[in-house]
């Protein structure tokens, strides 16, 4: 009768214990299975037919593949039984892991390790075992094949011989079997760092890669670059600069080089790369391979320029909103004062003054223009604010139009087909965005030189459903089909590398999406491409609009006006104005005025600029809703624009309504008389 077979078969420790494995020794056998990633997996075919080959190799009607962890021994393959796992202390194989080789059972119940054990006296009820270790290439034992039956058994050697022999075949097994995975992991691993791995041998000139790159040139599997196609590929820009430095690392004695450059993908766009080499060299210093890795910086390119875009187009928006305020101020007097000399002119006229009273509307007129273009000025400077409000979309698309102007008159019409509107709760500023980027697109897409046989087509329009229809319409030369599906995708661009971030679209599409609404298009190459913006229908506003109930005021009282400016001419042009029709105290210090006010003089309404120094118009309504909280609500902002975010949020917290300079001193009046009527 055969005993333990004695042929070493990888780590283990002799003698007459037969625990369990136990300390440092066990803990690292136990991470090392672990790395393996294969307990508790599904039966894969090439485990079961080495099981099953193992089986009739020893004629046995039961084998297993044993893997054995701190609890239990599981079995990855099992031929001849239905039991997944058992127990780690009535496990046979625990006992070959502690040997480190060949253990073989004649008769369980002969033995006096095994004859209580439950598998032997219950259950199953073993009497042969004959377990080969698995070794991994550490030397540690991680289970066992082995092979079963419930009558004494004998082998011979050579079936022990066969049965190690395809204990070794296992092993080799769940080596390729983590080797596949630890590739699976490393090929996501670098699809999420967008890198290509590559190895060139300088003896044949050939270059090997994974199908990541070739996915990025655009060749089919086994059809690798040579050296001399790689640089063909580099852009002209960059191509003698790489090799030179390539050329000049190889023949030195350098081991990393490293560059950036743009190279051409198989469809003719250019990608920004990252090359990471090094060189590798035998005993006497001649290169032997070049190994290296290609990072995709394309992306990470365009979102550095887009950021570095927002950064500028956030400076110029703070310096344009700055601008904008310090416009409003004296704009505010000049249109005063024009409508009061127009107003003075025409209630007492004076023969020979016809022509002074056409100079003062042509004034108007132009300082009317200079209001418009400072207000699209304000809009377009807004973009860190998202304040929702009751907005008029063609005021929007107007703006939006003005703005690119200079883009479209060398290239197209602009062509405007508005039909009634009502008003859309949304962001200005935002929605001014995703227009200006429309009209620019469009103007774009058509060739400068024949702008009288082309047109840009701003169209507006209430759906069956109620919702408002934006569309900008061009006649360019329309999107190809092979690239409308990535139109709206982030960083999608058909510009060459560093004339667009393809930003653009994706960054008004999420715009539109968050207001409620759905951005699509429709194109056709050689006849033009439409942009379509809906909104959802506008809800009726909850209480009537403040400027039409003011239009629709009662008739005119004399009142008393507090003004607070901190532009004097601002104040001058205000009391001359306004001064025949009601009394007028002004000042330029928020102090000055609470001060005043505090002394109980009679006072009805109170007009004051928001931005000041020193006290501001919030510090001041914050001071009278603490002291004269009766009075509070009697008050009007005056505002030039730039705000501070405090000030912005003050604003729509508040319920006061808000007069922007400069004034349009019919609406001015409407607004005084409504006030003055509550």
């Amino acid at each position: 009768m055969m005993g333990e077979h004695q042929h070493s078969a990888g780590r283990g420790v002799s003698g007459a214990s037969w625990g369990p494995p136990e300390g440092a020794e066990e803990a690292a056998r136990l991470e090392a299975l672990r790395g393996y990633e294969v307990l508790d997996t599904e039966p894969e075919v090439m485990f079961d037919e080495l099981a099953w080959l193992a089986a009739r190799l020893c004629g046995m009607p039961m084998a297993l593949i044993s893997l054995v962890d701190d609890r239990r021994q599981w079995f990855k393959a099992r031929r001849g039984l239905d039991l997944r796992e058992t127990p780690r202390d009535v496990a046979f194989c625990v006992h070959t892991l502690r040997a480190g080789r060949t253990l073989v059972v004649p008769d369980a119940l002969e033995d006096p390790r095994f004859r209580f054990n439950p598998l032997v006296t219950h259950g199953m009820r073993l009497r042969f075992y004959a377990g080969a270790p698995l070794v991994n290439p550490e030397g540690f034992v991680l289970g066992t094949l082995c092979v079963l039956d419930t009558v004494p058994r004998e082998l011979t050697l050579e079936q022990l011989h066969g049965l190690e022999v395809l204990a070794r075949q296992v092993m080799l097994q769940l080596e390729a079997r983590r080797a596949r995975l630890t590739h699976v992991r490393l090929d996501a691993f670098h699809q999420v760092l967008h890198e290509f791995v590559w190895e060139w041998n300088p003896q044949t000139g050939r270059v090997s890669c994974g199908p990541r790159l070739l996915d990025l040139f655009g060749d089919r599997p086994g059809r690798s670059p040579d050296g001399d196609g790689w640089f063909e590929r580099i852009h002209p820009e960059d191509r003698e600069r790489v090799q030179r430095g390539f050329t000049a690392a190889q023949r030195g004695q350098d081991r990393l080089w490293t560059d950036e450059y743009r190279v051409q993908r198989g469809d003719g766009t250019w990608a920004r790369v990252l090359n990471r080499s090094m060189f590798v060299r035998d005993e006497d210093g001649r290169l032997v391979r070049v190994v290296g890795v290609v990072e995709d910086l394309t992306e990470r390119h365009a979102l550095r320029e887009r950021l570095a875009v927002s950064d500028r187009m956030a400076s110029v928006g703070t310096l344009v909103a700055g601008v904008a305020h310090e416009l409003n101020n004296p704009l505010a007097y000049v249109m005063a004062n024009l409508d009061y000399a127009r107003d003075e002119l025409r209630a007492v006229p004076a023969p020979g003054t016809e022509g002074l009273a056409e100079a003062l509307d042509e004034a108007r007129e132009g300082a009317e223009r200079m209001r418009t273009i400072v207000r699209d000025l304000k809009l377009f400077s807004r973009k860190d604010d998202e304040h929702l409000e009751w907005v008029e979309v063609t005021r929007a698309l107007d703006s939006a139009a003005a703005m690119a102007w200079n883009e479209v008159r060398h290239r197209a019409r602009l062509v405007k087909d508005y039909q009634s509107l009502p008003a859309v709760y949304a962001n200005e500023a935002r929605l001014g965005q995703v227009f200006l980027n429309l009209v620019v697109n469009a103007a774009q897409a058509i060739p400068e030189g024949a702008a009288e046989r082309n047109e840009i087509r701003l169209s507006t329009r209430v759906d069956e459903s109620g919702r408002v229809v934006i569309e900008v319409r061009d006649t360019g030369q329309g999107i190809p089909e092979e690239v409308r599906a990535r139109v709206l995708e982030p960083f999608f661009t058909t510009k060459p590398l560093g004339l667009g971030t393809g930003l653009g679209l994706p960054i008004c599409q999420d715009i539109i999406t968050r207001l409620g609404g759905t951005l699509s298009f429709e194109s056709e190459v050689g006849v033009g491409t439409v942009f379509r913006v809906v909104l959802a229908a506008p809800e009726p506003p909850q209480r009537e609009d403040v400027r039409r109930s003011e239009r629709e005021a009662p008739a005119r009282r004399r009142g008393h006006l507090v003004v607070v400016d901190d532009e004097p001419r601002v104040l001058a042009a205000l009391q001359r104005t306004l001064g025949s029709e009601h009394d007028v105290t002004g000042f330029t210090r928020a102090e000055a005025a609470l001060a005043w006010l505090e002394r109980g003089q009679p006072w009805d309404l109170l007009l004051c600029d928001v931005m000041m120094p020193e006290m501001t118009g919030i510090e001041l309504h914050e001071t009278l809703v603490q002291r004269m909280p009766e009075r509070a609500g009697h008050m009007v902002f005056v505002t030039g624009g730039a705000f501070t975010k405090r000030a912005r949020a003050y604003l729509e917290r508040v319920d006061l309504p808000r007069l922007e300079k400069p004034f349009d001193l019919q609406a001015l009046r409407a607004m005084l008389d409504a006030r003055l009527q509550t």
